[in-house]
């Protein structure tokens, strides 16, 4: 990223206090101002993240989403509104950016990110944030980046859960979490289990946060964010590159963007005899059982002191990385939490590895409190 030339009077003026911040300053500024950026989903996550980034004074920031503006769109993807109801979202968000950024480039790729043009349109620019809201587009926009070399800010959410992870070349990426896409039966709904508005501010501002500090230079680590946005509280996790990651290994199985294997569709409903969730009460009958699943709670201690199931097994959800190989991948499993947006976060990360017979308590023990045994306190 080239800082040739200075900043205006104009600039100085727009971005007088962040230039008074340590780490930025007048060079920090020229580093924002010649950086490129590419948001990939211009909708729940990408919507305060370009917002944020325009107003912080990226220079260049391409907007890649092939969809149109939806009223169900409205309630979190903050960029759009009632008057542009019906237009594709790049021009939507980019008419909406220009009002808090007239000085910045904004070039349009309605036909979004796909396996045709995922190398190109990634090598143009000096780091992605993705927003999409399916798993084809994240392990599309996460290969493409490892391939291209360029950083990637992930971010999604689920309910009123969420996360933000920042993938740095060389120093792990989103395949190392997530080696394979899921089975479609595997992912709750293909439009999401319901989402708080409130919940995409978060991780997209954070999202905004994140690529900021990569741009300026004061990351030097891959890592994971876990937000709770229920009960008001973020969780850090570092991250290391996987050895035998698919992706970004020293002996890669992927090395280049084959379009086959990023097709996804919305599932249609499928039996498991180890379905993605149960419900507590589904839970509660199989915990009586004479051949018990494992119950694995993934709280944090303070949260497993107030309360906990009988039997169940506290690996806080930080530490199930480090843990997993104490659980024996033919056993069959079912994980919770306080409201079950955690839970399914790890039901899906031990999916990806390879334990298919574990399964998410629904509603965590909240629900469990409530339906199952009102014994239990709830918090």
């Amino acid at each position: 990223m080239a800082t040739e030339g200075g900043l205006n009077d104009h600039e100085r003026s727009l971005y007088s206090r962040q230039l008074r911040l340590p780490g930025v300053g007048e060079g920090g500024q020229l580093r924002l101002k010649h950086a490129k950026v590419l948001i990939v989903g211009a909708g729940g996550l990408g919507s305060p993240a370009a917002i944020y980034l325009a107003a912080a004074g990226v220079g260049v920031i391409g907007l890649a989403d092939p969809d149109k503006v939806e009223i169900s769109n409205l309630h979190r993807q903050v960029l759009h509104g009632f008057d542009t109801l019906g237009l594709p979202k790049t021009l939507s968000a980019a008419e909406a950016l220009a009002e808090i950024n007239p000085g910045i480039e904004m070039p349009l790729h309605p036909e979004g990110l796909t396996a045709e043009n995922a190398l190109e349109l990634v090598g143009r620019y000096d780091l992605v944030i993705d927003g999409a809201d399916n798993f084809s587009t994240r392990f599309l926009v996460a290969d493409a980046c490892v391939l291209s070399r360029r950083p990637l800010i992930h971010g999604s959410v689920l309910r009123s859960e969420g996360q933000v992870g920042t993938f740095l070349p060389g120093a792990g990426c989103y395949r190392c979490l997530y080696p394979k896409m899921p089975d479609p039966s595997e992912v709750p709904t293909c439009s999401a289990a319901g989402v708080l508005g409130a919940t995409c501010g978060i991780v997209g501002s954070w999202m905004a946060s994140e690529a900021l500090a990569v741009l300026l230079g004061s990351r030097n680590a891959s890592r994971l964010l876990q937000v709770d946005a229920r009960l008001g509280l973020t969780r850090p996790l570092d991250l290391s590159a996987d050895p035998d990651c698919p992706v970004c290994s020293s002996r890669p199985r992927i090395t280049r963007i084959i379009p086959e294997n990023y097709r996804f569709s919305c599932p249609s409903p499928v039996m498991s005899e180890h379905p993605l969730e149960v419900t507590v009460r589904e839970a509660a009958a199989a915990l009586a059982s004479p051949a018990p699943p494992l119950l694995i709670d993934v709280r944090e201690p303070d949260e497993h002191a107030l309360c906990r199931i009988a039997g169940a097994r506290l690996i806080p959800m930080g530490q199930v990385p480090e843990q997993m190989a104490e659980l024996p991948q033919d056993a069959v499993i079912l994980v919770h939490c306080h409201h079950g947006g955690r839970s399914l976060r790890v039901t899906q990360f031990l999916r990806a590895k390879g334990y298919r017979a574990v399964s998410n308590v629904k509603g965590g023990i909240d629900a469990w409190s409530r339906e199952v045994d009102a014994a239990v306190p709830r918090y």
